[in-house]
């Protein structure tokens, strides 16, 4: 068995010399030794070399552990076929194909003004907060200049070893939360914000969750088909309270604007398209070929057609990409999360599509293919700053308060009524069987669930509900 292990140590450092296309699979094994040493495996090695990895060795997830991916310099499909006559290797998908999402640089010299800025309405978030240094963003890419004007004094964490293109990564990371008010460059939307950057695989991803990332950005494709693996692993992020964005695609990404692209299309991921400065879907308006990806997974539009960004030191221009959509989303996050650091990632969900100006009207070709609309950071950041919670509580005098204040002085509420009231328990004996909360915002008078869709809340169970009453935060209890 000592041996055994030796072998497989061996093979999992071993690289692929052999000519083609680099492809992989991802598959669970119990017995990885075993399986490697299977008479189909050796057969398949004797003809091409191969590398073994354990590309989700972050995760703390027992059957993540047991994943492994094989690459081998041949079609994708032939390693497909052939690893499924391994005996020992279970639930084989095709592997992530990492790649950036911009576009060619078809690039004006300068700008004067940020129109992205302005059409998310950035300056209305910034009077509520700056963000906060203690807010972690993260963003996976291929490199960045880290020496950038925009980027000294912002970033908790880059790996000095990357060696891959800087430009993408660098724009990306600017976008989301680059220096502002420094009076060089550019501003960037989540401003104070800290920033992570790291490398653009999903084993990545999940050491950013780990390292305390708030929301992670990852504007990149991985693949056009769905993993299992990848969705376990992408869950878990999302589980342990970290929220994850990435780019929609680029219209032809996945061959076609109406194809899934992953990791957008993954479950909570937050995907995002493109729009230019009259909302347009379209980059040129009446071209449908101009369009970036517009299909069920979108989860709402920021701006992506010659966006104001800098790429390099010194370097600033303008340029097209979900790329450059999905972090005006990030740092937005980031703002919710210092305005409101108790913030729940299904809160921060419901808030961006509640607070998501509608643009229907302006592209009706694409009714429910561009998600909630168009990101608003401003009134996002206020719901997340004013939003309140409010229970209704079981109260030990069956919740028949009668204090004006709504408060019980006689009866602190210990829990053991019928809930049919809604006194509520003094501030420091909180009823820990509190079932109801609702979020209260604004603007005119009607009520929303947390999928943006308007209900009556004398006719709906309890639960988080938004009422929008002419820009007026209201505290409420059903």
């Amino acid at each position: 068995m000592k041996v055994k292990k030796i072998l497989v140590t061996t093979l999992l450092g071993m690289l692929s010399v052999t000519a083609g296309a680099q492809s992989s699979i991802w598959t669970k094994s119990l017995n990885i030794s075993d399986a490697v040493h299977s008479p189909e495996f050796v057969h398949f090695t004797n003809e091409i070399s191969v590398k073994i990895t354990r590309p989700l060795s972050n995760s703390r997830n027992s059957e993540l552990q047991n994943v492994y991916q094989i690459e081998a310099n041949c079609d994708a499909a032939d390693l497909y076929a052939a690893m499924h006559k391994v005996p020992g290797l279970e639930g084989i998908e095709y592997g992530p194909n990492y790649g950036e999402l911009a576009e060619p640089n078809d690039y004006t010299s300068t700008f004067t003004s940020n129109w992205a800025l302005d059409l998310i309405e950035a300056q209305g978030a910034w009077d509520i907060t700056t963000g906060s240094p203690d807010v972690n963003i993260a963003v996976s890419d291929m490199n960045f200049h880290v020496n950038h004007e925009e980027l000294v004094g912002k970033v908790n964490y880059y790996d000095e070893s990357n060696t891959l293109n800087k430009t993408h990564g660098t724009a990306v990371a600017i976008i989301a939360a680059g220096n502002t008010n420094n009076e060089v460059g550019l501003s960037s939307i989540g401003y104070n914000s800290s920033l992570s950057l790291y490398r653009m695989n999903y084993n990545q991803v999940l050491a950013a969750s780990y390292n305390g990332a708030r929301v992670i950005n990852m504007s990149w494709a991985s693949s056009c088909n769905f993993n299992q693996y990848v969705q376990a692993a992408l869950t878990e992020v999302y589980n342990n309270g970290t929220f994850l964005i990435a780019s929609a695609g680029n219209g032809g990404t996945c061959g076609g604007a109406d194809n899934l692209v992953y990791p957008a299309a993954y479950e909570h991921v937050f995907a995002v398209t493109s729009i230019g400065a009259q909302d347009n879907i379209e980059k040129t308006i009446g071209n449908p070929a101009t369009r970036h990806q517009t299909n069920s997974s979108v989860d709402i539009c920021a701006p992506g057609f010659d966006v104001p960004l800098t790429v390099a030191p010194g370097w600033y221009l303008t340029g097209n990409g979900t790329s450059f959509a999905a972090p005006f989303v990030t740092g937005t996050v980031g703002l919710m999360v210092a305005a409101n650091p108790e913030i729940t990632n299904n809160e921060i969900d419901s808030i961006l599509r509640i607070t998501a100006t509608n643009i229907d009207l302006l592209n009706p070709n694409y009714v429910g293919k561009i998600g909630s609309g168009r990101l608003n950071s401003s009134l996002a950041v206020r719901l997340a700053y004013d939003m309140t919670v409010v229970a209704n509580t079981e109260d030990g005098n069956n919740g028949h308060g009668n204090d004006e204040d709504g408060w019980d002085d006689s009866n602190p509420g210990q829990g053991h009524g019928n809930g049919h009231g809604n006194v509520q328990d003094k501030p420091g004996k909180a009823n820990d069987t509190t079932t109801t909360i609702k979020l209260a915002y604004a603007g005119e008078l009607a009520t929303y669930d947390m999928n943006g869709k308007q209900v009556n809340l004398n006719n709906v169970p309890s639960g988080m509900y938004l009422i929008v009453d002419n820009g007026t935060i209201t505290k409420i209890v059903k």
